[in-house]
């Protein structure tokens, strides 16, 4: 694929969805991210949604794995199902909030760890902040406002949704009570939250 500027962001077709060159490298079909990273068994794709100074978190159902705890958007890549890495994004994204994926800003980290069930598994959890067609092109209370009219949670996946600020986060409570989330998913909210405005 060409690129004429590192600053020109890349459709990945068929969807609109972009992102930019510095993400390329995930712009692969999953057996060929596998075969590039042998080390790993499973993969995990994360989209973190900003709107002002809060993020988009999901409480994870009381009968599904991980009870009661909050998460950002995502899930297991599937190559049966994913033309690439990115639309396995694009696709969570879409299953978990109802959202609609319109750009994939930056990195935000890459974590690996093991899964107790399975001995000598290793998953692989990549995420990125992205940007979704939810209010896109409005002002920002205009833009929190048509996600939050948007979002649509499968209730056998997700039982509860909202707006966390990087203090809530931090201390792990806000209005609602407790704000619990495994550690995984603590540490990227909060690298997300200090990643705002950095480098792609």
């Amino acid at each position: 694929m060409a690129i004429r500027s590192p600053n020109v962001a890349i459709p990945a077709a068929p969807d609109t969805f972009q992102f930019p060159p510095s993400l390329a490298r995930y712009n692969v079909s999953i057996p060929d991210y596998f075969r590039a990273n042998a080390s790993i068994s499973g993969l995990i794709v994360g989209a973190v949604v900003f709107s002002g100074d809060h993020v988009l978190l999901i409480q994870r159902a009381a009968s599904d794995f991980a009870p009661l705890m909050w998460e950002i958007p995502g899930g297991t890549c599937e190559a049966q199902r994913d033309p690439t890495v990115l639309h396995s994004l694009a696709r969570e994204l879409r299953e978990e909030t109802g959202l609609h994926l319109r750009s994939i800003k930056k990195f935000i980290d890459e974590v690996d760890f093991g899964d107790d069930r399975k001995p000598d598994f290793t998953w692989r959890k990549v995420t990125f902040e992205v940007e979704v067609e939810e209010g896109h092109g409005s002002g920002q209370s205009q833009s929190k406002g048509a996600i939050t009219a948007a979002v649509k949670l499968d209730p056998n996946e997700h039982q509860n949704w909202g707006w966390a600020s990087k203090r809530e986060v931090e201390q792990g409570k806000w209005e609602r009570g407790q704000l619990q989330s495994m550690e995984v998913q603590h540490a990227t909210i909060l690298a997300a939250f200090r990643n705002r405005g950095g480098p792609m």
